[in-house]
């Protein structure tokens, strides 16, 4: 009867341990400043075929990353007039028509919500992806885990954004330029 009631201490034990022993979440990567002052939304050149889900995947993925990362550093620097205009104007070359309803509402939230980081996860279901000519357009989910100055996790949002690859030979043939038409929740 009294290893009983040991065992059962233990597990207890046991079992707050664990539960007071889970790992919180912490962004792991690193933020240069000057590197992403520099993100542009150059032509990207594609040495597969420019339709191949897993190139249009990565491409989306590693823009929609320096969208962010310059909205964070726009947040930052919004008493900077100089540098806020000049980190606006890059993340408008991100857009078609240079817009700035997307912009703005992507600085304004991050800044709301005082994050610091971001990482970016693409949705593994498949993506839509049409081809028109040359040009080819789509709709990516994607979810934005969101950390604080201290590099914690604090909130994850699932979004959506709609692109287009437009052909765009400057050097090589099947060179082309990245644009979002959209970015936000996927009910906006």
């Amino acid at each position: 009867m009294k290893n009983k009631h040991i065992i059962q201490i233990i597990i207890v034990f046991l079992i707050i341990g664990f539960v007071a022993c889970k790992k919180e979440k912490y962004y792991e990567g690193e933020k240069d400043p000057t590197k992403i002052k520099e993100y542009n939304n150059k032509n990207y050149y594609a040495s597969e075929k420019m339709d191949s889900l897993a190139v249009i995947s990565h491409i989306t993925e590693q823009k929609l990353q320096e969208v962010y990362d310059l909205a964070i550093l726009a947040t930052e620097n919004k008493s900077n007039k100089e540098i806020d205009t000049l980190i606006v104007s890059q993340l408008k070359g991100y857009f078609p028509k240079k817009d700035t309803v997307y912009v703005s509402k992507i600085v304004n939230n991050l800044d709301s919500l005082k994050v610091k980081y971001v990482t970016i996860e693409l949705e593994k279901k498949k993506s839509d992806t049409t081809t028109i000519l040359n040009d080819s357009i789509g709709v990516v989910h994607y979810k934005v885990h969101y950390y604080n100055n201290k590099k914690k996790y604090f909130s994850t949002q699932k979004s959506q954004a709609n692109y287009i690859l437009k052909k765009n030979p400057e050097k090589f043939k099947s060179e082309f330029k990245f644009y979002f038409t959209s970015i936000g929740n996927p009910e906006q």
